[in-house]
């Protein structure tokens, strides 16, 4: 109910939508299957050097609220479930500790759950001690005495990647049973990933990858070279930021062929073990599920690539070339991704936390003073509009 978009009738209704909703697709395999692949086998790969096989589609928790969609999920045939420390302040993690308890399937279960660099620590023994606390919380949350995946979250320094608080606490975890592997999220692949290899601890790296980068050599390159060096790649922000067009001008709701074409340009780079799609909606599910079996594209689907996506999407890659323009040098990246979370992902909390998590004096209070950005991307990214939408959204949800 503390959610701004509920209001009292859909506290009666969509308890009910969702339970019917389960009641019919539980009955068939897959809404979106096609009848010449519904019965193909699953497409498994193995994750890095960790000796886990996972289907090539998982399930992004964090913008998830129904529990029946995770035991829908479980159904088709998804066994990783990727959460974090932060998502929906806890909830997140307990929705998913809930349903897997309740299932009674944690052994047939990958879960991965994500903790980030504590907020200014004295030094790195402190560092260590709340990174730990914070993982013990996340354990009690889910109701489980370990995960399979613990990742230091939003890694997006060399510097942040070599801390040696969290490096120490994630390999004592590991070595105390709390996590079968460790692993590192980041958004900045080409500045962290070749540490990541360098430092040779982690299990898996959580990455960016979507066809906005498919002429990017040097991040698909990146990507693949730590495939080779064991470490087992999952793929986040495979849909470029969801289902809807960022341009207001344009119609809100991306075609369905769409999300099955991007996922696939992802999982066709076989140095991909799984993604893990945000979907939220049983529709949205069974779409992205049902490229788990056969990765050939469609004509629909083609074509869909071929139309300028790239261009459409404004998706920031996380590059951070614009902001040499600024002369406040905010921290345009953090804006971007907060906007995408805010617009395309509605998840407004979430874009509350990652702008939190600016530098002090680079956020967005940064751009308070000026009236117009002509910071420019060289990938089509309307900076200026975007932080203009940012500055409405938050001023509104603080009005709230």
């Amino acid at each position: 109910m503390k959610n701004a978009g509920w209001n009292r009738r859909d506290f009666i209704v969509k308890p009910i939508l969702w339970a019917g909703a389960a009641t019919v697709i539980g009955k068939s395999e897959s809404l979106f299957a096609d009848a010449a692949t519904a019965n193909a086998p699953l497409i498994q790969r193995t994750l890095g050097s960790t000796g886990i096989k996972l289907p090539i589609v998982s399930m992004g928790v964090m913008n998830a609220d129904i529990p029946g969609l995770l035991r829908r999920a479980y159904e088709l045939g998804i066994r990783h479930f990727d959460t974090a420390a932060g998502y929906q302040q806890g909830r997140n993690e307990e929705m998913v500790g809930n349903v897997i308890k309740e299932m009674g399937v944690r052994d047939r279960v990958v879960i991965s759950t994500k903790q980030p660099s504590p907020n200014s620590p004295q030094n790195s023994s402190e560092a260590r001690r709340l990174f730990i606390e914070g993982v013990e919380s996340s354990l009690r949350r889910l109701q489980m005495d370990h995960v399979d995946i613990l990742y230091h979250h939003a890694v997006d320094s060399v510097e942040d990647a070599q801390a040696e608080g969290p490096l120490d606490a994630l390999q004592s975890l590991r070595k105390e049973g709390k996590t079968r592997f460790i692993g590192l999220s980041t958004h900045k692949t080409v500045d962290v990933v070749p540490e990541v290899i360098r430092l040779g601890i982690f299990d898996v790296a959580l990455v960016m990858l979507n066809y906005t980068m498919a002429h990017d050599s040097e991040i698909v390159s990146t990507i693949e070279r730590a495939a080779k060096a064991g470490i087992g790649i999952v793929a986040m922000k495979t849909q470029a930021g969801g289902r809807v067009k960022p341009d207001p001008n344009l119609p809100k709701e991306l075609p369905p062929e769409s999300q099955t074409a991007l996922l696939k340009w992802v999982l066709n780079h076989e140095f991909v073990t799984t993604a893990i799609p945000g979907f939220s909606a049983y529709e949205h599910l069974e779409q992205d599920f049902s490229v788990a079996r056969d990765l050939a594209y469609t004509d629909e689907e083609k074509k869909f690539l071929a139309e300028g996506f790239t261009a459409q999407a404004e998706f920031c890659q996380q590059c951070g070339e614009c902001e040499k323009e600024c002369p406040k040098k905010v921290d345009i990246p953090v804006l971007m991704r907060s906007h995408m979370y805010a617009v395309q992902y509605r998840n407004i909390d979430m874009a509350r936390k990652t702008l939190g998590g600016a530098t002090p004096g680079r956020g967005l209070d940064a751009c308070a003073e000026c009236g117009s950005c002509f910071v420019t991307c060289r990938r089509a990214v309307q900076i200026g509009r975007k932080i203009d939408d940012l500055k409405v959204l938050m001023l509104n949800r603080v009005a709230t």
